[in-house]
């Protein structure tokens, strides 16, 4: 089947990093071990719970600050926190040239990202940019489906008007990928702009 729209994950495929900010200089340059922050925002706070719609936004801040004071004490924490809030979150220029490509050869495209609420709301005033580049915009804590549920798959398919076998879906979580392909679509693991331009020429996308 012919393929007509190519779907992305948003952190760590458009954005440089996985969710924008290199975590790693951060760690680096306040003397952190490697994943404080990683841990602080996401394994050891309510951000599962926050990606779904399960707490507010204000719980899952409370909740990364517990997080941070338990590991760090105040002072560390907030050095941390305030790093991580004023950092630069850079698109990938290579991935957004490769979807203006793909829209100029007239590919639908889309955003499928496991995310807090708001996503549309946040790329309004963080990344105007973005908008007139994607047909779809699905994120999870606006669905309250997150990756790997086959449920926001077919949301984003609902929402282009394509079948699963007519879509490219990447990610840089393999599970994610994988999870996309069991439902019929091109699910590839995203390592790199090189590879993922070589997985599309692989089924005949050529850009």
């Amino acid at each position: 089947m012919t393929i007509r729209a190519v779907f992305f994950d948003f952190g760590g495929v458009l954005l440089q990093f996985m969710d924008g900010i290199d975590h790693a200089a951060i760690e680096e340059r306040l003397n952190f071990p490697p994943r404080t922050l990683f841990d602080c925002l996401y394994r050891e706070s309510r951000y599962r719970d926050y990606q779904v719609g399960a707490c507010t936004e204000a719980e899952w801040r409370q909740s990364i600050r517990v997080a941070a004071v338990g590991k760090l004490g105040e002072q560390r924490a907030r050095e941390l926190l305030q790093a991580y809030e004023q950092a630069e979150r850079p698109l990938n220029p290579h991935m957004m040239s490769l979807v203006g490509r793909l829209r100029d050869a007239g590919y639908a495209t889309g955003i499928i990202s496991n995310t807090i609420p708001g996503l549309m709301d946040r790329l309004k005033a963080e990344k105007p940019e973005m908008l007139p580049l994607f047909d779809v915009f699905v994120g999870s804590g606006d669905l309250q489906i997150a990756k790997p549920d086959p449920g926001i798959f077919r949301h984003a398919l609902n929402e282009a008007g394509v079948e699963a076998e007519a879509s490219v879906f990447t990610d840089d979580v393999r599970a994610y990928a994988e999870a996309a392909s069991s439902l019929g679509m091109h699910g590839f693991h995203f390592t790199g702009y090189e590879q993922f331009v070589v997985d599309l020429n692989s089924i005949g996308v050529d850009v």
